[in-house]
């Protein structure tokens, strides 16, 4: 898998978050996320800073349990629109994969079951992995960033 590994800096998240149960990830619980991001687009794209967006996994203190945000990179200082969420991404470095939208789970098996046992470097638990969609261009790739530490 080719891949490159880059240094991110922070930036900020607003969207729509669901609660998603390791295990019961599908498309079609990502379209139904999607739809709804979908029904605010028209206000996350206004308040945008980057035509780009983001689907976030944020890790939690839940066992098996992780938060996604489904997005748009706001300004820090963004006030939020009632049935929205803001979320901070931290700076760190990361994994970058290409891949198209429909190949996006199998990308993500392999990256986990083949290319991290064997990488030189760590999966970061701490920092949420994300997907990085172009601007409204499905044939365009999208960027996986998985967060991953120095191998001590």
């Amino acid at each position: 898998m080719n891949q490159e590994i880059k240094h991110r800096k922070s930036f900020t998240v607003l969207g729509i978050q669901s609660s998603v149960k390791q295990g019961s990830e599908s498309t079609e619980l990502f379209a139904r996320i999607w739809e709804k991001f979908e029904a605010e687009r028209d206000i996350l794209e206004s308040l945008s800073s980057s035509k780009k967006y983001y689907g976030v996994n944020f890790p939690t203190d839940k066992v098996s349990i992780s938060e996604y945000l489904a997005g748009m990179m706001v300004p820090d200082d963004t006030l939020v629109p009632n049935g929205l969420v803001k979320r901070f991404v931290p700076e760190g470095d990361y994994a970058i994969f290409e891949c198209h939208v429909d190949s996006i789970g199998l990308s993500y098996q392999n990256i986990f079951t083949k290319w991290l046992p064997a990488a030189s470097v760590l999966f970061y638990p701490k920092n949420p992995v994300f997907e990085e969609y172009p601007e409204k261009d499905s044939a365009l790739p999208v960027s996986l960033h998985i967060p991953v530490t120095k191998n001590a």
